[in-house]
């Protein structure tokens, strides 16, 4: 046997071992509509998350994307946007029924409704009020589409939203979405997310 075959051999005899290794996900008990209300108790109990990851905001006409460094404290939030080599580009914290907006150029904003700071400022019109459920897998709206663990894959909200989940991770025992596809009209807004810290303090 020659060193070249040796080597092959080996190689896929680990990768065969890997395969037959493979961590397979539980079969689910009970209907889609039931494990969806399950999972809704449970994101429920989600009152305060740390998380980073991608967000990119799409046009016909332009394309943003940003790395996003999120913290939720009930009510409260701070939300940082930065490009790359962590250029601050946007921060929206909200704090004591007072939210600050600091852009680029570090010029601050406040008011009490955080939605119309930003359809002030931004030539957008991002979901924030709605955004921090969406981004844990609630879409707040009863019309969705659910895979065999309960889990939302398509819903439409009342406001126009369409809301895609394409991918979940298992984090602490509850499914949270690895990638969001959130549209109205011609405007996307993805995010990809990762390094969930649940019920994390301040």
């Amino acid at each position: 046997m020659t060193f070249q075959r040796s080597i092959y051999i080996v190689i896929l005899s680990l990768f065969l071992s890997a395969c037959s290794t493979t961590t397979q996900l539980p079969a689910p008990i009970g209907s889609p509509q039931q494990l969806w209300q399950q999972h809704q108790v449970q994101l429920q109990s989600i009152q305060t998350w740390q998380l980073q990851g991608q967000i990119a905001f799409i046009t016909p006409d332009d394309r943003n994307s940003a790395t996003l460094n999120w913290q939720q404290f009930s009510q409260d939030f701070k939300i940082n946007l930065t490009g790359p080599f962590g250029i601050h580009l946007l921060s929206i914290k909200r704090s004591d029924n007072i939210s600050t907006l600091i852009l680029d150029d570090d010029r601050q904003y406040q008011g009490r409704d955080t939605q119309a700071l930003i359809n002030q400022l931004s030539p957008m019109p991002i979901p924030v009020n709605e955004l921090r459920a969406w981004i844990i897998g609630d879409p707040l709206t009863n019309d969705v589409q659910l895979d065999n663990y309960g889990r939302v894959t398509k819903a439409n909200h009342p406001l126009g939203w369409h809301i895609s989940y394409t991918k979940y991770q298992l984090i602490d025992n509850i499914w949270l979405p690895k990638n969001i596809v959130i549209k109205q009209d011609d405007m996307r807004i993805k995010i990809t997310t990762r390094n969930w810290k649940l019920n994390a303090k301040e």
